[in-house]
């Protein structure tokens, strides 16, 4: 193998491919570098996500090599000049940029586990952009329970040309919905969430990206990287039971007066869980602490609500996660009663994103 390839590339290349520093299996703490067709191509793997990512480059001599990834993503960074030349010389990797040169140990390109190839007649098309709101928009309410295996990431929930991305830990849900083009994928699928991480690194929001899902796995592929990554087994919930079609109160509110008055009493409380009381009085509305906290913080919001006072208790992180991912400036609180669920919404239709909250015993 030999070959000239620019810095910048090299570095994009070996930051946006995954990485082992300890495995059970040595192999996987390296890069496998293939040399073809004017480019270069980096694969990496911990065995429950693959990715791959294609720089353009000078091939003198095409070939196949493993390298350890953390070295050889550290001397990309300290390169001497803007271009480097990479060759093998029987067993090692010669790395040479301007007057300073490496040499590495290599290791057999056989022994390095390739994923399995895109099955592009399974492919569907969703935009970049709207793949990483899908996963930025769901992800904070993944549970972290280990035990809830199914709800350990994002469900992926593929229905007539649209996408539904779902995340609950079972006190939470978020929900965003989008258009994708292509009818060759159905179907539910639950993505871990260090897939999820890894493809918020490769993902462009300028280019569309091709998904299939293949036997237990999902591919994602853009035009010059590939991910796949093993599902998650088990059953995620019906969802849509979860959404209540009907409320007994709603209120519009600024989500910046929102966010800044719940911060402004979570600050006062102690116990991790940020238990806030919310209390809807003639045209105001009240947050504050449990009265039972020996600190007391209480903060108050113009609303336009003119119904019977109405009280009901919150995890305050979970509301701010919830309204955080809101990107009109005017959320909308749907409640039924204190002891059900409350949804969350932007006032802007056209933004298909929705949260529902479990209400804690205050």
């Amino acid at each position: 193998m030999k070959l000239k390839a620019y810095k910048k590339d090299l570095q994009e290349a070996f930051k946006k491919v995954i990485s082992e520093k300890k495995a059970a299996l040595p192999i996987l703490t390296n890069f496998l570098l293939k040399a073809e067709d004017g480019k270069l191509t980096v694969y990496g793997t911990d065995l429950e996500v693959y990715t791959s990512y294609t720089i353009p480059a000078d091939v003198e001599e095409e070939g196949s090599i493993c390298i350890n990834s953390k070295k050889i993503s550290d001397i990309s960074k300290v390169l001497a000049q803007n271009e480097a030349l990479l060759y093998t010389d029987g067993e090692t990797l010669k790395i040479t940029s301007g007057k300073t040169k490496y040499s590495l140990p290599t290791f057999e390109a056989d022994d390095f586990p390739l994923p399995e190839a895109f099955p592009s007649d399974l492919a569907v098309s969703i935009s970049g952009k709207e793949l990483l709101k899908g996963i930025s928009k769901t992800i904070y309410a993944v549970s972290k329970d280990e035990s809830r295996f199914a709800l350990n990431g994002v469900c992926f929930s593929f229905i007539k040309g649209k996408l539904d991305f779902v995340a609950t830990d079972g006190h939470r849900l978020a929900l965003y919905s989008t258009e994708i083009t292509g009818k060759g994928l159905e179907g539910k699928y639950i993505v871990p969430q260090k897939a999820l991480n890894e493809i918020k690194k490769l993902v462009s929001d300028v280019e569309d990206v091709e998904v299939a899902v293949s036997g237990s796995s999902i591919f994602f592929k853009g035009s010059n990287y590939i991910l796949s990554a093993r599902l998650l087994e088990g059953v995620f919930p019906d969802y849509t039971q979860v959404i209540p079609n009907s409320f007994n109160i709603e209120i519009t509110l600024s989500k910046s007066e929102l966010i800044d008055s719940i911060k402004r009493v979570i600050i006062a409380e102690e116990n991790d869980n940020k238990p806030i009381k919310l209390k809807l009085l003639d045209n105001k509305l009240i947050i504050s602490t449990p009265p039972t906290s020996d600190t007391y913080a209480e903060d108050e919001i113009e609303v336009n609500y003119n119904g019977e006072e109405f009280e009901i208790g919150f995890n305050g992180k979970y509301i701010l996660e919830a309204v955080d991912e809101i990107e009109d400036k005017n959320i909308v609180a749907k409640f039924i009663n204190k002891d059900s669920q409350t949804v969350i919404i932007p006032e802007n239709p056209e933004e298909k994103y929705l949260a529902v909250v479990m209400p804690m015993t205050i």
